[in-house]
């Protein structure tokens, strides 16, 4: 069985082949574009039309998965936060339904559990996973009730948790990807917004490497311990591209988590995931026929 999967963020749209909901035989990234003058759905009905072409695929099967608020029964896009404009009311299934003979949409955080799930194999009963990139998304697993979207689909939005009125900012203007590259810009980094330089360098012992992510880390830090109060999990999980940094992110993190919660008071593991950046892709397809 070969399925296509697309995983929509605020920066990219990464497009891939699956073979037996296992493998990636093809794989495509391209800059998500505006929405206004280029719309997503169509560089994700391109990417579509051109695997379908490349693989003479008869049956075309589809899992996309996509920042924000999606209404998984009808395909659609509730709600997005900033990092996406124009996209509210994006009905895929209305785009797409004439190239595809199965459509399934999701949450990217949702997506990203479900792939990291289906791929490896976790004895935790309760697991929560936070995506950090663009923005900041969250997943809550439960082993008996599965993943948990909520009454109207909004369940686990962690990045507008902890807003600050003085600054206008929520979680994910803080601590996502995006706003770790806004402070090496703020703090003249040598090499601009290059993350995986900023470990390296960190690594190495310079200061202002780690006076960067030491300053970033507290406010990562300060949602997870939200998200340990309010959802009690028994694994954390931190999922995007970052995620490949593992123990060396990890090891900023872990520590400060205790700084925002009362004595004594037990934290979950915390881990990155093991399919790394990939696991969106894996989750879109996840639930195909096959």
């Amino acid at each position: 069985m070969l399925a296509i999967a697309i995983d929509i963020g605020g920066t990219s749209i990464k497009g891939a082949v699956i073979k037996d909901k296992v493998e990636i035989i093809d794989y495509v990234k391209v800059a998500t574009p505006d929405n206004v003058s280029t719309l997503i759905v169509d560089s994700v009905r391109d990417i579509i039309l051109k695997f379908r072409a490349q693989y003479h695929l008869q049956d075309v099967k589809v899992g996309i998965s996509s920042a924000g608020v999606i209404d998984e029964a009808t395909c659609e896009v509730i709600l997005t936060g900033p990092t996406i404009q124009n996209f509210n009311g994006t009905n895929f299934k209305s785009h797409l339904d004439d190239i595809c003979s199965e459509l399934c949409v999701y949450n990217d955080v949702n997506a990203a559990l479900r792939g990291e799930l289906m791929l490896h194999p976790y004895n935790e009963d309760n697991i929560f996973c936070l995506t950090l990139g663009t923005g900041i998304g969250g997943a809550f697993y439960n082993h008996a009730t599965g993943i948990y979207t909520g009454s109207q689909s909004r369940a686990n939005e962690i990045g507008y948790l902890l807003y600050r009125s003085e600054d206008d900012t929520a979680y994910e203007m803080r601590a996502s990807t995006s706003a770790l590259k806004d402070l090496m810009i703020e703090k003249d980094f040598e090499y601009e917004t290059n993350v995986p330089k900023l470990f390296e360098r960190a690594q190495a012992g310079d200061v202002k490497a780690n006076d960067i992510l030491n300053t970033w880390s507290k406010y990562v830090a300060e949602g997870i311990a939200q998200i340990q109060i309010i959802y009690d999990p028994s694994l954390i999980l931190i999922g995007g591209g970052i995620s490949s940094q593992g123990e060396h992110l990890l090891k900023y993190i872990r520590p400060k988590v205790h700084h925002y919660l009362p004595q004594d008071y037990d934290i979950a593991p915390l881990k990155t995931t093991r399919s790394k950046n990939d696991a969106a892709l894996f989750g879109a397809i996840s639930n195909l026929s096959e």
